[in-house]
């Protein structure tokens, strides 16, 4: 991937590298271009790195800034325990003297989670824009990173009530949010919930499935959260919503997760040929 990242770029997406020798830049830039190829191959697909390489509208614009960013962000991440970094006046600077004491491991740490907080932030924001991106919702890229419609970091705060989430809580909930998805597929239908992506990832949601998307990403939240209550009452929302007016909701009404919701049991009656007699 193309992609050029100047000093002040890399500055600019993570202000604690900022000093006047260069010296952290200078130790990762030979990692940016490797770390690019990562995320186009991971994340933007054709479309997507094709809109950051030579696009020019305001979108492919967004779409650049917010791959350099997060590109500086990923190399610094893998290469910071390896640069002896000391604490400076303005941020952090590379040890280069035999009289310059490296940073403290806490701070170290400190600096670490701060990173991989805003390397979860920005790719929810990248995932955003290339839903914006005409052709990514079908690439296999978008199957991989945006799996359900539970999909951006900042959705812990605003469905899950935690607040200032770290990187970490992502990985702890995973398994909820499929588990959750995995809920919904089965009671809204694979073809609905696929619908709902196809349109979410597209940027292509109508007025009807809109507030639909919300509530599932709401039941999400309250599954990751383990709030029953609000899981409970969230599922009867979206199913009532649902069924107030089927004919704005054809792919639910004729799936199999409506099929399943409207199950009638086997009922016994004596004009049956095979009536069984109980008594």
């Amino acid at each position: 991937m193309e992609l050029e990242i100047s000093k002040q770029e890399f500055e600019a997406a993570i202000p604690a590298a900022r000093e006047p020798k260069s010296q952290i830049y200078s130790a990762i830039r030979p990692f940016l271009l490797a770390k690019a190829d990562l995320l186009s191959t991971q994340v933007l697909g054709v479309p997507g790195t094709e809109a950051a390489e030579s696009g020019t509208d305001d979108l492919c614009g967004q779409v650049r800034s917010c791959v350099k960013r997060l590109v500086c962000v990923k190399a610094f991440l893998e290469e910071m325990r390896g640069l002896d970094l000391v604490l400076t006046a303005t941020g952090f600077g590379v040890v280069s003297t035999q009289n310059t004491a490296p940073a403290s491991k806490q701070r170290v740490d400190a600096l670490e989670g701060q990173m991989r907080r805003l390397e979860r932030l920005l790719t929810g924001q990248l995932l955003t824009l290339l839903f914006q991106v005409p052709g990514w919702s079908r690439t296999a890229q978008r199957q991989s990173c945006v799996a359900t419609l539970f999909y951006e970091f900042g959705m812990l705060q605003q469905f899950a009530g935690i607040s200032h989430p770290k990187s970490e809580d992502w990985d702890v909930a995973v398994p909820s949010m499929f588990a959750a998805d995995a809920f919904l597929r089965k009671h809204l239908g694979n073809a609905y919930m696929d619908e709902l992506l196809e349109q979410l990832t597209s940027s292509s949601l109508t007025d009807d499935n809109s507030p639909i998307v919300v509530m599932c990403q709401r039941y999400i939240g309250a599954y990751v959260a383990q709030n029953m209550r609000l899981k409970e009452e969230t599922y009867m929302q979206l199913i009532n919503r649902l069924e107030a007016d089927l004919t704005k909701y054809p792919t639910y009404a004729h799936g199999e997760g409506y099929q399943l919701n409207h199950f009638t049991p086997y009922e016994n009656h004596a004009e049956d040929s095979a009536f069984h007699f109980v008594g």
